[in-house]
């Protein structure tokens, strides 16, 4: 009894221990139970197989891109009035709006075109003082060659008439200034004729008659420059009169048609670059305008994946604005080469053989655009596109997830299938067609809804506290 006594004493005095050693103890249990728990699952779990079923599919090989939605066709317009530099001409009248629809040749925006009449008329009657001054010369020039005939007439006349004396005076002094010395008779021939020639009422001389035929040759000469001068003139009236003056008349015609700037193509003004009242310089942008009969994605891909795209290739494509819905396109330019390298040569072309462009360390990148299928009310130019681009499909077809398809040394391939009492068994398949998950299998014994063991690198977890559960 004293023992008991002690014992009793002992745990009223120490009671909050006692429940406190308990309650270790309790926890220290109720642990230990729940590791074996965990441990058998952990050790079921690692001998649980991962498995997937052979199922039938549509696949599809495709290359992922990210691009911007434009427009068919989207052109900038300007215009060329008033010549190259001119500034200040007035914008009279805008006939549209940013977001408006324009048809083919309706006239967007007019400039001041009020003095092109006047214009019209001065140069008319500019032409018309050109090609009368023309005139007048040519004219001039033929009465001068016909006043200088008439000289050649009258001076040829006396020539003529006059032909008998010179050649005997000729031959008298020809004869004199070979015989003067020893033949007086030749002397006395020559004072005889000479003396009877000057005594003529229109005295003729060798010296005067020869003259008089120098005189007759530069008329004629006159003549002949004359008459090339007049062939010069009217190759130059005629020139100005059917294209030196027309060519203006059309500039001018050219200019008055520019006053009004029509659109080039149908479609909806994207933006407009002047106002009215204001002045344009020549060559600036007018406005520019998008034909939204059609869509085109334009997108870049990398030098890894370029080799496979091809034009006409079908691709799919989602625009963050119409959710998961998903557009058709085709693929209508690949281009064949990268966007560094067209730099390259735009640099190389502006500045030199010299310029050059690196890409070292960069993979390189080509431009390539997906024609869409149709248009959409909801399509706005500008909208960022995320496109699909199928290489390859295949429809209706055995497939299973990568991890199931097995390699043995010789390079073939199998699945390892699993029946319903767990036995498995390596079934020989070929490999078709590979999509970002799924590949295509065939082979005999491969059946459609076949259970077979994925082997994968996620296996279930070895930490025995995953498998630990607390209330």
């Amino acid at each position: 009894m004293g023992v008991i006594k002690k014992i009793g004493g002992f745990c009223k005095k120490h009671l909050k221990l006692i429940i406190i050693l308990v309650v270790i103890i309790g926890v220290v249990l109720f642990i230990r139970h729940k590791a074996q728990v965990a441990a058998q699952a952990m050790l079921d779990a690692q001998n649980e197989p991962v498995t997937s079923t052979v199922e039938k599919m549509d696949l599809k090989k495709s290359v992922g891109v990210t691009g911007t939605l434009t427009a068919n066709e989207t052109l900038t317009v300007t215009s060329t009035l008033g010549g190259t530099g001119v500034t200040g001409v007035k914008v009279s009248t805008v006939n549209y709006e940013v977001g408006d629809y324009v048809e083919k040749g309706q006239t967007v925006v007019e400039f001041d075109g009020d003095d092109y009449e006047r214009k019209l008329t001065e140069l008319n009657l500019q032409n018309d003082i050109t090609n009368t001054e023309s005139s007048m010369s040519i004219e001039d020039m033929q009465k001068s060659i016909e006043t200088t005939q008439k000289k050649i007439d009258e001076k040829q006349k006396w020539l003529d008439d006059n032909k008998a004396i010179y050649e005997n005076l000729k031959d008298a002094f020809d004869q004199y200034e070979k015989y003067k010395d020893s033949d007086p008779s030749v002397v006395e021939r020559w004072n005889r004729e000479s003396a009877a020639a000057a005594g003529r009422s229109e005295p003729v001389s060798v010296q005067g008659y020869e003259a008089v035929e120098d005189e007759v040759e530069t008329l004629k000469e006159q003549i002949r420059t004359t008459q090339n001068k007049i062939e010069l003139a009217q190759m130059q009236q005629n020139y100005a009169q059917n294209y030196t003056q027309v060519d203006a008349k059309n500039d001018l015609y050219e200019s008055m048609d520019k006053t009004k700037v029509a659109a080039p193509i149908s479609g909806y003004i994207l933006t407009m670059n002047v106002e009215e009242g204001n002045n344009y310089t020549q060559g600036n942008t007018v406005f520019t305008i998008a034909d939204t009969s059609g869509f085109i994605v334009e997108a870049t891909v990398n030098e890894y994946d370029v080799a496979n795209i091809q034009k006409d290739l079908p691709a799919t494509v989602k625009f963050e604005a119409t959710g998961d819905e998903e557009f058709t396109g085709t693929v209508s330019f690949v281009s064949i080469a990268s966007e560094s390298t067209t730099s390259a040569a735009t640099a190389s072309s502006n500045y030199g053989a010299a310029s050059s462009v690196s890409t070292t360390g960069n993979a390189a990148s080509y431009k390539l655009k997906i024609k869409m299928d149709g248009t959409d009310d909801r399509f706005r130019v500008g909208m960022t596109a995320k496109a699909s681009i199928v290489l390859d499909s295949a429809s209706d077809v055995l497939a299973v997830p990568y991890d199931c398809v097995q390699q043995k040394d010789d390079g073939s391939f199998f699945v390892t299938s699993i029946a319903d009492d767990g036995t498995k068994k390596d079934i020989p398949v070929n490999k078709g067609l590979e999509s970002d998950y799924y590949v295509e299998i065939s082979g005999d014994g491969i059946k459609e809804g076949m259970t077979v063991e994925a082997i994968v690198s996620d296996a279930p977890s070895t930490d025995i506290m995953d498998y630990m559960t607390f209330e």
